[in-house]
């Protein structure tokens, strides 16, 4: 136990400055210890003593002699004196005296640490024991053995007690006397041990950052509105409006929540935790227990850091306005109806063709898109072609989502003018396109045509698009893109299809399902937010079609497809 360790408080154990000088040639007392015994492990017993486990070593007749001592021997019960001062408060008498009683102690402890055998010893535990643990544990037994002659030279108990003892003593002894806190660094030096200054700095350091953190914690979780901590919250296992001050000190126990769900889900079935479209992916089928646990753990762990970042992470820190990416092409495509179709009623009401032609979709009532025709010819066929030399090149890497099972991508990333310029340009023109659509729809939003004006999303672009690419074998299980705005701030999905080739029965639909609504009309167990999975309309991968729809809302999945086919993915973001 750590509590039974002599001076052991600190927590770097590499060699100190001091202790090299004493093994390449530091004092050597023979007066005290002419011969170093065998280190024999010290026993403690219940009340914290160790027990002298020196034996089978002879100690000079010149340390025996010092151990008898009348003067010396006094000075323990002296310093018991200082400690039943100190604990009432009250002056202690004859300071100077007692000063001058530390130094010798202290003194009489460095002669006896400087022993070239010692400090050897130390050496060798510092290499062997692996850890810091490892290594104060050894130390104890080692020091005890040292300390042993001195402690009987000046009247101290054996063991941890009189370790103890000096330590509270020299404590209120010292005060601001730079001899006997010099000295004690020297000692700790000597041990392998930091200074206690060193410590004391270190530690109030550590603790200034630490206070520093929680305050920001506190401050980005403050700012946040409730309805966006209090999933958070909850899954910290605090109560819905919890006060930020509730969150910021339950964050740091997110590994612990992990753990216990993960203690939780492992008696569960192997067939409901691991494979396709499960919490974990195929590989966890054949996992040891142990294995299973710490990847149940991690999975955990990474969603709840995913829901406080959603909590801390202002979206105005990572993304623009959209009136700064806002372009002729998509004021041309988006039309009032497009608006109506997302934010609009649902089903919205809508003119008879244009409601004729997204019959299929647009019966979900869930918010949904589709836009034909978008792009000049042969411009697809030309970025298909870009986005296979980045594959080639080896751009282009497969998911690491259970969900996405076989998909590959790369991202696209143009949030400046050097990583615009990097971009292939076909490329680059079609994410600058798909940037500009928050902006033409939020300015639909605002046009007046007889009916209100809608109540559309602050959205804010995320200039990021991701390419993703399916092959025979792959898929993406049903999912939403944000699971009510609890781990990401996407609030608008937008996709571009750009598959020249793609014909029908090659596969690869986006498949959109309805919500879930049980029949007496009530909830679900889950809110209302499972997808319907009899209720559902496949949208193919046309080239040049564009789809939008609600990320927080939109159950949707990716079938497989018998062709390779490509979308490019903008996700809008909001608060």
């Amino acid at each position: 136990s750590s509590q039974r360790l002599p001076h052991c408080v600190c927590r770097s154990w590499p060699l100190s400055r001091r202790q090299g000088a004493a093994m390449s040639g530091g004092a050597f007392s023979s007066r005290l210890m002419q011969v170093r015994p065998p280190v024999v492990a010290a026993v403690p017993t219940e009340e914290g003593d160790a027990v002298d486990g020196c034996g089978g070593g002879a100690v000079s007749s010149t340390a025996q002699a010092c151990c008898v001592d009348g003067a010396d021997a006094e000075l323990g019960s002296r310093f018991q004196l200082v400690v039943r001062a100190a604990s009432k408060r009250q002056i202690v008498e004859d300071l100077p005296g007692r000063e001058r009683d530390a130094l010798r102690l202290l003194r009489a402890l460095q002669e006896a640490y400087s022993d070239g055998a010692f400090q050897a010893e130390i050496r060798q535990l510092q290499e062997s024991a692996g850890d810091e643990l490892g290594f104060l544990t050894a130390l104890s037994r080692a020091a005890s053995c040292v300390q042993e002659p001195v402690f009987r030279r000046f009247g101290f108990p054996a063991g941890q007690r009189g370790v103890m003892l000096m330590k509270m003593a020299v404590k209120v002894i010292s005060g601001q006397n730079p001899a006997i806190l010099q000295l004690s660094g020297d000692l700790r030096e000597l041990l392998g041990l930091r200074r206690e200054e060193e410590l004391q700095t270190g530690m109030a350091s550590i603790m200034k950052e630490a206070d520093i953190a929680y305050r920001d914690l506190l401050s980005k979780i403050s700012k946040a509105p409730v309805d966006v901590r209090g999933p958070l919250a909850e899954a910290l296992r605090l109560p819905y409006k919890a006060s930020p001050q509730e969150i910021a000190q339950e964050v740091p126990k997110i590994r612990q929540i992990a753990r216990e769900l993960a203690d939780k889900n492992l008696g569960r079935p192997r067939s409901e935790l691991a494979g396709d479209g499960k919490l974990l992916g195929p590989e966890a089928a054949s996992a040891s227990e142990e294995r299973l646990h710490s990847m149940l753990v991690e999975s955990f762990e990474h969603y709840l850091n995913k829901m406080l970042a959603r909590v801390i992470t202002p979206v105005e820190s990572f993304t623009r306005p959209p009136a700064e990416f806002c372009c002729e092409w998509a004021e041309r495509v988006v039309q009032r109806h497009h608006v109506l179709e997302l934010w609009g009623p649902q089903p919205p009401v809508l003119q008879d063709a244009i409601r004729d032609e997204a019959a299929g979709w647009l019966s979900l009532g869930v918010g949904v898109s589709v836009i034909d025709g978008v792009l000049e010819a042969n411009l697809a066929s030309r970025a298909c072609s870009e986005l296979a030399a980045m594959e080639a090149s080896g751009d282009v890497q497969a998911s690491k989502d259970p969900c996405n099972v076989g998909a590959r991508a790369v991202w696209l990333h143009f949030e400046t003018p050097a990583e615009r310029s990097r971009l292939p340009p076909v490329l680059g023109d079609l994410c600058d396109r798909l940037a500009g659509l928050p902006h033409a729809l939020l300015a639909r939003a605002t046009e007046a045509d007889g009916s209100e004006a809608l109540d559309s999303p602050s959205l804010r672009v995320h200039p990021h698009v991701m390419a993703a690419t399916y092959r025979k074998g792959a898929e993406y299980h049903v999912h939403k893109d944000s699971y009510n705005g609890t781990d990401n701030q996407r609030m608008l999905t937008i996709l571009l299809y750009i598959n020249d080739e793609w014909r029908p029965g090659d596969a690869g639909e986006l498949r959109i399902h309805g919500t879930a609504v049980p029949v007496d009309g009530g909830k679900t167990a889950s809110g209302g937010a499972a997808p319907d999975e009899g209720r559902f309309v496949d949208v193919a991968p046309l080239s040049g079609r564009l789809v939008m729809f609600r990320s927080r809302e939109v159950w949707h999945a990716v079938k497989e497809p018998r062709e390779q086919r490509w979308a490019l993915t903008l996700w809008v973001m909001a608060a």
